[in-house]
C-alpha cells in the first residue's frame, strides 16, 4: 500500500499530538501527587480554603472523613525539603521533613543567623535532632519519661531536657513528671526574643494518643504561633470514635488544625506512620486505610505526621 507524503505528515503529526498529551498527563500527575519516603499521595488544592468546624452533631463517619480528608492536602508546596532522622531498621521511624526555603530555613543562606528547635518526646531517638543540629541549629529535646540526665549534651551539640510539655507549670504533675508550657520554657532558657525555627511535637500520652492538641491549644489561645517557623507533629487519632471522649478529641484536632490554617499555618508534607504495623505484622503493604473502618467500631488508631510551615512567622516577647 502506498501512503502519500500528505497522508504520512498527517499520521505523523497527530503521533506527535498523543505524545505530547500523555506526556503533559505524566507530568501533570507527578506534580499533583509527589511522594515522599512513607508518605501517602497528596492533593495540592487552591489556596483560598474555607473548612467548616466540627461540632457535637456531627457523626464518627462525618468526623473521621473530615479530618482524613484534611491531613492530605497538600495546602503549599516546599520546593526544597529534606526528610531528615529516622531508625534505619524500622523503615525511617521517627524521620520528619524539613523546608529549606529561606523564609521557613534562614540559616541557610545567613549561617550567622540565630536557629532554635524545640523537640517533644524522643523517647531514645536523636536521629531527627541531631541532623538539626548538625545544620548549625540550637536544639533543645525534651522528654520526662527517660533515664537520660538532664542537661545532658550530645556530640551534635544537642541539649536534653528532663522535662515534658503541658498546659500547665508543675515539678511534678499526675505521672510524676516535671512538665512546663512551651512559653515558661522559651523563657527559662532565656528565648524570650527568639523565633522557634522548628517545633516538633512526638509524644504518648499514657492510655494512648498524645499531647499535639495540648500544644495546638496553647499556640492558638496565647498567640504562640507566631513565632514558629515550622511545626512537626504526629498526630494520634484513637478509635472507636463512637466513644464519645475520642470523638471530642477527633473532633477538637481537626478543629485545631483548621485554625492554625486560618492564621497562615500551611500543611507541606504529610507521611502516614504504619512502621511498626508493618514490622509486628510482617506486611510492608499495609497502608493507613486498612485502619480506617476500625476506626468506627474497633480500637484501631491512626497515626499522621504532618509538617507545617507558618507563612507569616513573627518575634513574640514571651
Amino acid at each position: 500500500m502506498v501512503i502519500s507524503k500528505e497522508r504520512l505528515c498527517q499520521v505523523l503529526f497527530l503521533a506527535v499530538i498523543i505524545l505530547l498529551g500523555i506526556t503533559f498527563t505524566c507530568n501533570r500527575e507527578v506534580s499533583m501527587y509527589e511522594r515522599n519516603e512513607g508518605a501517602s499521595p497528596q492533593r495540592t488544592p487552591s489556596n483560598s480554603f474555607q473548612f467548616k468546624k466540627l461540632t457535637k452533631k456531627d457523626s464518627a463517619e462525618e468526623s473521621l472523613e473530615t479530618i482524613w480528608n484534611y491531613v492530605y492536602q497538600r495546602q503549599y508546596n516546599c520546593k526544597e525539603h529534606e526528610y531528615l532522622g529516622g531508625k534505619p531498621w524500622l523503615d525511617r521511624d521517627g524521620a520528619y521533613d524539613l523546608c529549606l526555603e529561606d523564609k521557613f530555613w534562614p540559616i541557610k543562606k545567613n549561617p550567622d543567623s540565630k536557629c532554635t528547635m524545640y523537640s517533644f518526646g524522643v523517647g531514645g531517638d536523636f536521629t531527627f535532632d541531631d541532623e538539626i543540629a548538625n545544620k548549625g541549629c540550637d536544639v533543645h529535646s525534651f522528654d520526662p519519661t527517660t533515664k537520660l540526665k538532664d542537661g545532658f549534651k550530645r556530640d551534635s551539640g544537642v541539649v536534653f531536657h528532663l522535662l515534658g510539655v503541658s498546659n500547665e507549670d508543675n515539678d511534678k504533675d499526675s505521672h510524676g513528671w516535671k512538665v512546663r508550657t512551651i512559653r515558661t520554657i522559651k523563657k527559662e532558657l532565656g528565648h524570650s526574643d527568639r523565633i522557634i525555627d522548628y517545633l516538633k511535637v512526638d509524644t504518648d500520652a499514657p492510655g494512648g494518643g498524645g499531647f499535639e492538641d495540648m500544644v495546638m491549644e496553647e499556640m492558638l489561645e496565647t498567640g504562640l504561633y507566631k513565632c514558629i517557623r515550622q511545626f512537626a507533629m504526629e498526630i494520634h487519632l484513637i478509635g472507636p470514635l463512637t466513644n464519645p471522649k475520642l470523638l471530642d478529641r477527633c473532633q477538637r484536632l481537626y478543629n485545631q488544625l483548621t485554625s492554625l490554617y486560618d492564621v497562615g499555618y500551611r500543611i507541606y508534607n504529610t507521611t502516614d506512620n504504619v512502621r511498626a504495623i508493618r514490622f509486628i505484622h510482617k506486611d510492608p503493604s499495609y497502608s493507613q486505610a486498612k485502619s480506617k473502618p476500625g476506626m468506627l467500631q474497633g480500637g484501631a488508631a491512626i497515626l499522621w505526621e504532618v509538617a507545617m510551615v507558618n507563612l507569616n512567622p513573627e518575634k513574640c516577647d514571651f
